[in-house]
């Protein structure tokens, strides 16, 4: 049986507390050694635009698959995911992935959260206010017991209604305001999700706005020419995890421009793995700023697509096609 699944019945069967515990039990078994993931691949295309595949095996969970997205920010992304079983092989399904994508990096924002923000976070502050900033704060909300949020964009129309949408969707208090330092001003956990540009003036966060205790997610973008944060909330940040060495140090612009500025430090830098995987404390003690600088990886892709398959099949959503994909058997 393969089910496909469109972008509307995607939203609806991509619960955030779902894909925090499987995103969380993928890398743990990244940690264990049990998953193959190989450097994912980056093409151009003919008309500048880019071509991208993410694989991963899973082996203890028994799924495989990958994402697949093309296009370009100038003229936008498609995105896909394809889930396979291990044990028999069969395509299980393919799906829109554009609102999974943002959830799922909002899933692993709640698993950071969920290892590095001190365990009393009332107040969350969220600069941006598009889908990446809704799934994040989603992430967020489900490890972290949040009483209020601020936030901010450089829209105030799109700022108030975040905040309107947020506070009815949460059931807490929200409250939008004028400038990205008094968003995160007080704040326990930070959510930097933007829409940048690699223009200077629009880096949305500045490491001299974090305070003691503090946790920031960054998810940023993998092409070097945009930024979100500067080099000194790096430099500032006791304790920072990625959830890939590798793809941050090649595809992340604000990694790229830390490291050019010796902010960031190698005996400060762990990946998400060794934090699940209990080798590294996602913090020191309640005054350590620390820090979450996401790109994503074919493991979230995977795991994240695993449950809207099974929320497919548990509630009967989608478009059951058969078995799409014919055997081909070879004679001895």
């Amino acid at each position: 049986m393969t089910i496909l699944l469109d972008a509307n019945d995607v939203e609806q069967l991509a619960p955030m507390p779902r894909l925090v515990a499987a995103v969380e039990r993928g890398v743990l078994e990244e940690a264990q050694g049990t998953v193959v993931m190989p450097p994912r691949m980056n093409l151009t295309m003919r008309n500048g635009g880019f071509f991208r595949v993410m694989p991963a095996l899973i082996h203890k969970s028994g799924v495989m698959g990958y994402k697949v997205f093309h296009g370009a920010i100038e003229w936008g992304v498609r995105y896909l995911i394809v889930n396979y079983s291990q044990e028999n092989g069969e395509l299980l399904a393919m799906m829109d992935a554009h609102y999974l994508t943002a959830a799922r990096t909002g899933a692993a924002t709640g698993v950071a959260t969920k290892y590095m923000a001190r365990t009393d976070t009332p107040h969350v502050a969220v600069i941006g206010s598009g889908l990446e900033a809704r799934t994040n704060l989603l992430g967020v909300a489900a490890v972290r017991k949040i009483k209020r949020i601020t936030v901010y964009s450089p829209n105030p129309e799109r700022r108030a209604a975040f905040a309107k949408r947020m506070a009815a969707e949460l059931d807490i208090e929200a409250k939008a305001t004028d400038t990205p330092e008094a968003c995160v001003r007080g704040a326990d956990v930070v959510v930097v999700a933007t829409n940048t540009t690699g223009r200077a003036a629009s880096i949305a966060y500045q490491g001299k706005w974090s305070e003691p205790g503090m946790h920031i997610n960054a998810i940023g973008s993998t092409m070097l020419r945009l930024r979100e944060i500067d080099p000194d909330t790096f430099g500032n940040s006791g304790r920072i995890v990625v959830d890939s060495r590798h793809q941050v140090e090649n595809e992340s612009g604000d990694v790229v421009a830390a490291i050019k500025e010796n902010k960031f430090p190698p005996d400060r830098v762990f990946e998400m793995k060794d934090v699940i995987g209990g080798s590294v404390s996602g913090r020191a003690d309640d005054r350590e700023i620390t820090l979450f600088k996401s790109v994503g990886t074919a493991i979230q892709d995977v795991m994240a697509g695993f449950v809207v398959y099974e929320e497919a099949v548990r509630t009967g959503r989608g478009r059951d096609v058969g078995e799409l994909l014919s055997l081909k058997q070879f004679g001895s």
